[in-house]
């Protein structure tokens, strides 16, 4: 089995530096370590943040003002003396020790925007020197920004050197593009063809920006709730008026409406209840007759990576509400409904028996359901109130799309076989 390459990123600065470059470079570095890469950072300044990545300092590397004032102002006049040639020497010497043992270099924006040219031309003199061969480095440029798309430095020296370096593209290095925008805007730059810069947007990690556990990631992969259409939550226990059996029959009718949907079911049955285990029996064997079977899910049986079963604390249920596209609650019968102000206060679309009390929580801004209609058109109501959530089908985008893990595995990885 052939071991994974390793892998530097490169950039003036990282945490605990504040920054969008910063977060992202961060974000990449843990998806490389979370997916088995030995991977270091090489910045100007910067500190450690995760065990498993080192980060290496070099502090020439910072935008060359607060590295040397008096050498940024001389090139900002287009002048690059001996003073230029000794700080990019010097990083020179420094990055190639640094690279000596790595595979691939990951540079961001360090060949595109002018924040510190000894280092850009540090750089292309490394790369340059790149002898032929399948042993050689894999340079790539991902590119957030460019100096010489953006009109506020439109006056710096473009064809002088070392300014014209940031308008090449050399043909030692892929490049990456953060947007379809960016793609556009550097294939008019370098004169290249759109198709040779490949796009990889930046993203999100939802765990992090909602605070979610691990165990409820995990339910959502395990059993590809990501990819589902609707995902319909239902908190309760397993007694007969809480009427589950109705929630079975509307995720099988929106099944057939050509939706894919799964409905999340809470709780146990009650061990030192007989009628509550016949009736979550009779829900399982229901869910199977219709062919729903694996789109009813049942978190008593779910099982985390020890084998253990799991409990359903206040950490997961609020990650349910968050991550849930409905609350399902077709009770027959209730004293109150607290599900709904969960529901509420997670900005989660209701649909619900109406029945008191609920209507006296719900107000106007639930969908109440019939119970004497038929499965099938409450599952019609159900997709047309869905229909004017508006931000129900971005939060499926970001979900499936701009999540770090979804972008590594569709984009990312796959630039460093290319």
């Amino acid at each position: 089995m052939l071991s994974k390459p390793t892998i530097a990123i490169l950039h003036y600065s990282s945490f605990p530096i504040i920054g969008g470059v910063e977060t992202i470079i961060q974000a990449h570095a843990r998806l490389f370590a979370d997916n088995g890469y030995s991977v270091k950072l090489i910045v100007g300044e910067g500190e450690p943040f995760d065990s498993r990545i080192p980060v290496r300092v070099i502090p020439k590397m910072r935008s060359l003002h607060q590295v040397d004032e008096s050498l940024n102002q001389e090139l900002e006049k287009g002048k690059a003396g001996r003073r230029f040639e000794t700080v990019r020497d010097d990083l020179y010497k420094e990055l190639k020790e640094e690279l000596a043992s790595v595979d691939i270099v990951i540079i961001h924006n360090l060949l595109t925007m002018h924040f510190n040219l000894p280092l850009t031309a540090a750089l292309v003199k490394i790369f340059e020197e790149k002898p032929a061969g399948p042993e050689t480095k894999k340079f790539i440029a991902w590119c957030h920004d460019a100096t010489f798309k953006d009109l506020h430095y439109a006056h710096y020296w473009r064809d002088k050197y070392p300014w014209q370096l940031l308008s090449r593209a050399f043909p030692q290095v892929d490049y990456v593009a953060i947007s379809q925008l960016r793609q556009q805007e550097l294939a008019k730059l370098f004169k290249l063809e759109q198709e040779e810069i490949t796009v990889v947007p930046d993203g999100v990690d939802p765990s992090l920006f909602l605070n979610l556990s691990p165990l409820s990631l995990s339910i959502f992969k395990d059993f590809n709730l990501f990819d589902e259409d609707f995902v319909f939550f239902y908190p309760t226990r397993i007694v007969r008026r809480k009427n589950i059996e109705l929630a079975i029959r509307i995720t099988k009718a929106i099944n057939v409406e050509g939706k894919k949907v799964s409905l999340i079911i809470t709780s146990p049955p009650d061990p030192h209840n007989e009628d509550s285990l016949r009736y979550y029996q009779s829900l399982k064997n229901l869910a199977e007759e219709l062919g729903v079977g694996d789109k009813v899910i049942f978190l008593y049986e779910y099982k985390d990576e020890q084998g253990k079963g799991i409990r359903v604390d206040e950490q997961l249920l609020r990650d349910l509400y968050l991550l849930s596209d409905l609350l399902l609650f077709p009770t027959s019968s209730e004293g109150f409904g607290i599900p709904i102000l969960e529901a509420g206060i997670c900005n989660l679309p209701v649909a619900c028996s109406r029945i008191e009390p609920l209507t006296e929580i719900g107000g106007e801004e639930v969908l109440y359901l019939n119970l004497d209609d038929s499965p099938e058109k409450m599952a019609r109501d159900i997709i047309n109130h869905l229909a004017q959530h508006l931000t129900l089908p971005l939060f499926k985008k970001v979900f499936r799309r701009y999540t770090w893990p979804a972008i590594f595995s569709r984009n990312i990885e796959s630039l460093l076989q290319k």
